[in-house]
């Protein structure tokens, strides 16, 4: 958690130095925002139920994104963003310093427009009819395990970079492969074939159904599920980016003259 707040303050530091900029990105990043939820908002006047939802259950949902979103981009900003490291061949000067490696890769960058998401996500919040402090707490937690499911599966298609040279196209489709099913009603669930997949190959059920339903309606079995299946995933693609690792190799010492 030390490490992690200095390189956090490191971060912000660094984006403060153009305030200008800073302040235009977070401000834009308002606007959105709020013009977003006013789109919903008269969608839900017009229909009382869009997808699975009422307007309470939206913003719960949105909220918990938003959440979500400010934890992943505000304190593991390169989760996305390590394929060009490794295409670039700039893990030397990351692999001379002290570990954790991937620890350090991650939080090592900060997105400037991501940093106003937690007001964001706490309006939202205030707006739901019955959100109570025990509900906060749950909301907090469930997120931050949305938030490790996340980005440990996308780090196996990071880590994919040190095979193919360049995963960029990989990791684009396997990041909407993983949000598009939220798109869905939780039916989509009752199909044998598609639970298997959204449970094992495309943990979808893991990062945003099962947490929310969590949240509305606890129930410990469950809860020790999701617990278990995170560590499990946590492991596994932390024990696939150290081992592919292995099959890297700079060329910052081979210099061509055409």
């Amino acid at each position: 958690m030390k490490t992690l707040l200095y390189l956090w303050k490191l971060n912000l530091l660094s984006l403060m130095e153009y305030k200008l900029s800073f302040f235009l990105q977070v401000w834009f990043m308002i606007v959105n925002d709020f013009m977003f939820v006013f789109l919903w908002y008269m969608f839900f006047l017009k229909f009382k139920t869009i997808w699975w939802l009422v307007f309470n259950d939206f913003l719960l949902l949105f909220s918990i994104m938003a959440f979500v979103f400010w934890v992943m981009h505000v304190f593991f900003g390169w989760y996305n963003k390590i394929w060009i490291m490794i295409e670039e061949w700039k893990l030397d000067s990351h692999m001379l310093l002290p570990k954790n490696l991937l620890f350090r890769l991650l939080a090592s960058s900060m997105m400037t427009a991501a940093i106003w998401d937690i007001i964001f996500a706490i309006i939202l919040m205030s707006m739901v009819d019955w959100m109570n402090f025990l509900m906060l707490i749950k909301v907090i937690i469930f997120a931050l395990l949305w938030v490790w499911v996340f980005v440990w599966f996308m780090m196996i298609f990071v880590s994919m970079s040190f095979f193919t040279w360049s995963s960029k196209s990989i990791v684009r489709g396997m990041f909407e492969a993983i949000l598009w099913p939220t798109h869905y009603p939780p039916g989509i669930f009752e199909h044998t074939f598609l639970k298997i997949i959204f449970m094992t190959v495309i943990p979808a059920f893991y990062i945003v159904f099962l947490p929310f339903e969590l949240i509305k309606d606890f129930t410990l079995s469950w809860f020790f599920i999701l617990l278990a299946s995170s560590i499990f995933f946590i492991w596994l693609w932390t024990f696939t980016f150290y081992s592919w690792l292995k099959k890297y190799e700079s060329w910052n010492m081979v210099n061509l003259n055409v």
